[in-house]
């Protein structure tokens, strides 16, 4: 679906990656990283500097017209609708520009409405929304088109807690049934909970493209367990850990779950006290960022 070989543009740099069909990919990395710089090279708004970018078998910045009709592109600094109109007249004129039928536009633009919590000012100036409202409409009139590949750069920025879940909801529902969606954010919780594949880009430069648990093995193995136990204190000498620590009853230990499992942990010390409450922290995506800038 996507191709990008030996691209270079700004800070990106020999990048090279294949994004299959149907993929649901986070693109994760700090500020500045090339995040944005790879979605607009996708959709043809950049022309790499060097190498060559293949969207669905075509040069985008060359086909832009004819990918922009199986391409739906979101950025969060670009206004997607005429902020002068209302939000049901930018929907309507989505619809004679897509030649969408009649019947077709009423129920998905009635069903996004209420999924995403747009349809009760859609008579409002789009210039008269608040942020939240204006991502939620534009958002409905990128998923209205139902495209094949979906770019999303910070698409739950200024959305609420029931709008993001109704956003996941609607796009897992999409890759179900065979759109691509690469997503560029910088909320770890949604990239967690979307994406079983992940871009970590370093300085314009991918450092890993994979599965989402290996990401974690690899660059943020550590996890934390909590222990309140009751009796003696366990011997902890033989165990592979990073560090801990101990307040009163409550035993703190950090370890590399590469080489220990949170299960084996607990064996050892139930073996020699008796514990009254567990409690597990694994590292994040935010964590794996973190470690790579370390």
């Amino acid at each position: 679906m996507i191709f990008f070989e030996h691209v270079c543009k700004f800070i990106l740099s020999d990048v090279n990656i294949h994004v299959p069909q149907g993929t649901l990919l986070g693109l994760i990395g700090s500020s500045g990283s090339g995040k944005t710089t790879f979605l607009k090279l996708a959709c043809g708004l950049l022309q790499p500097a060097s190498g060559c970018v293949h969207t669905m078998r075509l040069i985008p910045e060359k086909n832009r017209q004819k990918l922009g009709s199986m391409t739906g592109a979101f950025f969060a600094d670009t206004p997607f609708f005429r902020e002068t109109d209302t939000v049901e007249s930018n929907f309507r004129d989505l619809k004679i520009a897509y030649r969408m039928r009649d019947d077709i536009f009423e129920r998905e633009y009635t069903a996004l409405g209420e999924r995403l919590g747009f349809h009760s000012f859609v008579n409002e100036p789009v210039k008269q929304l608040s942020l939240g409202q204006r991502r939620r409409a534009e958002l409905g009139a990128l998923l209205l088109l139902r495209p094949k590949l979906l770019l999303l750069d910070e698409p739950s920025e200024g959305l609420d807690q029931t709008a993001r879940d109704s956003l996941r909801e609607l796009l897992i529902e999409r890759q179900t049934e065979g759109t691509t969606i690469v997503i560029s954010s910088h909320n770890m919780e949604d990239i967690s909970e979307l994406c079983e594949r992940i871009v970590l880009l370093e300085h314009g430069i991918i450092r890993y493209y994979g599965d989402k648990d290996l990401l974690l093995k690899r660059f943020a193995p550590d996890e934390v367990m909590e222990i309140s136990f009751s009796g003696k204190l366990p011997d902890l000498e033989d165990l592979p850990l990073r560090h801990y620590s101990l307040h009163q009853n409550k035993l703190k230990m950090t370890y590399n779950s590469n080489y220990v499992t949170s299960a084996e942990l607990l064996r050892h010390i139930l073996a020699q006290t008796t514990v009254t409450a567990v409690t597990t922290h694994k590292s994040g995506l935010s964590d794996a960022i973190n470690k790579k800038q370390e």
